[in-house]
């Protein structure tokens, strides 16, 4: 409202200006009253602009913890569907068993159960090469496939993988992440909303966590992060992880430099 304010302003403004032009260009004798309204309209948007050119888009956040054990529906929305990074597990992992809570994996079955009942869609999201976590995808999603029961996945529809990413140097990492994610929230499934996705950024290095946050930095795209307590040594529990939701919403504030 106040932008669409100040353009009609504006746009009063200059229209006053500019027969105030064509009037001095003819010769025209030009009444003091509309001098002084010209000038003063001119100072206000001047005034308007200086003020205004200090505002930014603030981002509220509203960070829900989800008690370890529980849906996301107990206390926010479940979502349709997850976008998820793949870290790389134990070389000796038994993919015909259930994953183990010790596991690396552990974070990303969490995210998993979080949403479960409600999930349609699974995004894993991998890193390139032999070495990478690409290499574990197929027998992941096996394993979530053939377990999907004691998961809770009744509602799964596909497990689906995004391109692996090239693990080359953090800039790129994160512009490579960042643009891969935005693809799955601007085209989601038919049927599916941005709002009904969630992106977890738990997995994975600091450049693709960070890739991930920065394409869900707009409404409706919400970001999960599971979350750990720690021993008397500062050391995170694993075996305790527990799912963090992450709300934006946006609105302009004044920024004070």
């Amino acid at each position: 409202m106040k932008n669409i304010f100040k353009a009609v302003l504006t746009g009063v403004a200059g229209f006053m200006l500019a027969l105030l032009v064509e009037y001095v260009i003819a010769d025209i004798k030009i009444p003091m009253p509309w001098i002084i309204v010209v000038i003063v309209l001119c100072l206000i948007i001047w005034i308007w602009s200086v003020k205004t050119s200090n505002d930014r888009i603030q981002a509220k956040t509203t960070i829900l913890k989800i008690p370890s054990g529980e849906e996301a529906k107990s206390i926010h929305k479940a979502k349709k569907g997850l976008i998820v990074t793949v870290s790389l597990p134990e070389a000796d992992i038994d993919w015909n068993q259930e994953i183990p809570s010790t596991s690396r994996l552990n974070t990303l079955l969490t995210a998993v159960k979080t949403h479960a009942s409600s999930l349609e869609y699974i995004w894993l999201l991998a890193t390139k090469g032999a070495n990478g976590s690409s290499s574990v995808l197929e027998n992941l999603k096996d394993n979530l496939i053939r377990n999907k029961e004691s998961l809770g996945l009744s509602n799964l529809v596909e497990i689906r993988f995004l391109d692996p990413i090239e693990m080359s140097e953090d800039n790129q990492v994160t512009e490579c992440v960042r643009k891969t994610v935005d693809e799955v929230f601007d085209h989601p499934p038919q049927g599916l909303k941005q709002s009904d996705i969630i992106a977890d950024c738990t997995g994975g290095t600091k450049s693709i966590s960070l890739g991930v946050i920065l394409a869900c930095l707009e409404e409706n795209r919400d970001i999960q992060l599971i979350g750990s307590h720690y021993d008397p040594n500062g050391r995170p529990d694993g075996s305790t992880a527990f799912p963090m939701i992450i709300e934006f919403s946006t609105n302009r504030a004044e920024y004070n430099k």
